[in-house]
């Protein structure tokens, strides 16, 4: 009977593909038929994760740059029909299998071998790169992603097991990945995942090979997406980040102080109504409370400061940007705990990330509180003035804005959002906004030990501070993310087969070349070289043309009605 429902499932679930595929095709129709420039160069879409809903976006955008004159080739892991249909309907007749290029991992299990005895803890296998392929970070990432930790045992037989299959994955996906590029050349490579093996190693050679890499993710708002180009020499940096161009464009474009009210209005209306990445549902149920509330529920001293631990989901993208200061996410929750209960001075709230409860739901799995049970294992008990604050707590994230002097992170969202109201951030690592002037980046295990012991003689930062902070805050949470025009995504659904999908929208015109965002990224894609895709608007504060008299609250505007100078 099992037997029977399993593969009544397994119908179903076919024919719910089949029939979304259909509909996409004729969707794409009249974007099928629209008329293409002869053939300037290639694209590469990797898509080794399979996702069903990724296919049909990058599909999209292997229409619009179609019709910028470059053919679009796909690598997947091994054949799939589904995905490939999606990506048929949108004109792409080319595909790559890693599984072809670079058959049977097992033939790199000797090396592999080899490689762990190198290693007398599988956690030091973070620092392996070889031939400039970060195979180290690539397989930690993928190995605490699977079992769920936030550090690996070095003596646990399974852990062992998983890294070392990883690892023969990783040397055949950077073998298949060399061999592919030889094939080439491809103008860029476009990327969503490009953390976990074998997407990450791709995504090395890609930049090794002089391809840029363009890295594509939904933004924290919905409807709008984030592009950033790669290449090697800023490869490690969060998709939200700011290149070097933009940051400067920010830093002198003209402030008034409609810019201050409109970003703090944004921040605080994001957690009021729960926009913020409100696909993975971060705020639902959670309630905004006065600060004598979160005093009372939390049992804080209200004659103390406050600091607030963010914590980071252990095992989620824990090495894929920057350097830390810690091994890992774990190691650097534990010493930052330690360090709190030897300074009694101030009251010290350990926050979980909330999305570990949407994490959980999407992993089949009940919600486990692995921070806390990390903590007790290494100090059983917390002292009174260390308070935890559960993963599914009914207090809103934004209710702790007020409550808290300090926050601490290793390279969280928040530390681009507390300074921006004169709290100050330590950061335990690189790779998203450090080193811009508005947070506390320790260079040293030994300096940030240092300074937490003495957080609490810290003051509020000072006007200058809190002013950098809004301008990188407003273009990161402004300029960046890229309203979605022409494709709609759905996220949350209740189906068994598709948890999440993609559609075109209403407003999504016959050709392409009229669309504001994909062909605006498309643009952007093949003919500039920016690192960062700015939305409709921001463009004219990076321009050397800008005005001293411009008025900079045009750009509000700009985005609400998507217009483009």
């Amino acid at each position: 009977m099992r037997r029977m429902i399993g593969y009544l499932k397994a119908i179903e679930s076919m024919a719910v593909l089949r029939l979304d595929s259909m509909r996409w095709h004729r969707q794409l129709g009249r974007l099928r038929q629209s008329a293409s420039p002869r053939a300037r160069g290639k694209i590469l879409f990797c898509d080794v994760v399979g996702s069903y809903a990724v296919s049909k976006a990058q599909s999209l955008y292997a229409v619009a740059l179609r019709q910028l004159g470059y053919d679009s080739v796909v690598l997947l892991d091994r054949p799939n029909a589904v995905i490939e249909r999606n990506y048929r309907s949108a004109g792409v007749t080319e595909f790559y299998y890693l599984e072809n290029l670079s058959p049977d991992p097992e033939t790199r299990r000797g090396r592999a071998e080899t490689l762990l005895s190198e290693y007398d803890d599988l956690n030091d296998l973070l620092s392996l790169e070889i031939d400039g392929v970060r195979v180290g970070r690539n397989v930690l990432s993928k190995t605490v992603r699977q079992f769920r930790v936030g550090r690996l045992d070095n003596g646990d037989a399974a852990h062992r097991a998983a890294v070392a299959d990883y690892l023969c994955q990783s040397l055949a996906a950077a073998e298949g990945a060399r061999s592919m590029m030889k094939e080439g050349p491809f103008k860029a490579a476009f990327f969503c995942e490009r953390g976990y093996t074998p997407a990450g190693e791709v995504f090395d050679v890609c930049t090794l090979a002089g391809a840029d890499a363009i890295q594509w993710v939904a933004a924290p708002m919905d409807g709008t997406h984030l592009f950033k180009r790669y290449r090697t020499a800023n490869r490690a940096m969060h998709p939200l980040s700011l290149s070097d161009q933009s940051w400067r464009a920010a830093s002198g474009m003209p402030w008034r102080a409609q810019q201050d009210e409109q970003l703090l209005d944004q921040l605080r209306s994001h957690y009021q109504s729960g926009a913020w990445y409100n696909r993975q549902q971060l705020q639902t149920g959670k309630r905004i409370k006065t600060v004598s509330e979160v005093h009372r529920e939390l049992g804080l001293d209200p004659a103390k400061k406050t600091a607030v631990i963010f914590c980071h989901i252990l095992y989620d993208a824990t090495f894929f940007y920057g350097t830390s200061l810690f091994p890992d996410y774990q190691s650097w929750l534990v010493e930052t705990v330690r360090c709190a209960i030897a300074n009694p001075s101030l009251n010290w709230v350990i926050k979980a990330h909330p999305v570990n409860v949407w994490r959980s739901r999407m992993d089949g799995v009940a919600v486990e509180p692995l921070e806390l049970n990390v903590l007790q294992a290494a100090f059983g008990g917390l002292p009174d003035h260390v308070r935890f604050m559960a993963a599914d707590t009914p207090i809103n994230t934004y209710s702790l804005f007020e409550v808290a002097d300090f926050g601490l992170t290793v390279r969280g969202t928040i530390g681009l959002e507390l300074p921006c109201f004169g709290i100050p951030v330590v950061t335990a690592g690189t790779g998203r906004y450090s080193g811009r002037g508005f947070t506390i980046d320790p260079d040293t295990p030994q300096a940030y030990r240092a300074l937490l012991a003495g957080l609490q003689e810290r003051e509020r930062l000072d006007e200058a501070t809190v002013n950098r902070a809004r301008r990188y805050a407003h273009a990161t949470l402004r300029w960046r993310p890229m309203p979605l025009t022409s494709m709609e995504f759905q996220f949350g659904l209740k189906s068994r087969t598709l948890k999440s999908n993609v559609w075109l929208s209403p407003a999504c015109p016959p050709d392409l070349t009229t669309a504001p965002d994909i062909w605006r990224m498309a643009s952007w894609a093949v003919e500039g070289d920016e690192e960062d895709l700015l939305a409709p608007g921001a463009d004219r504060f990076v321009a050397p043309r800008v005005a001293e008299e411009d008025d900079p609250s045009v750009f509000a505007s700009d985005i609400r009605e998507g217009r483009s100078e």
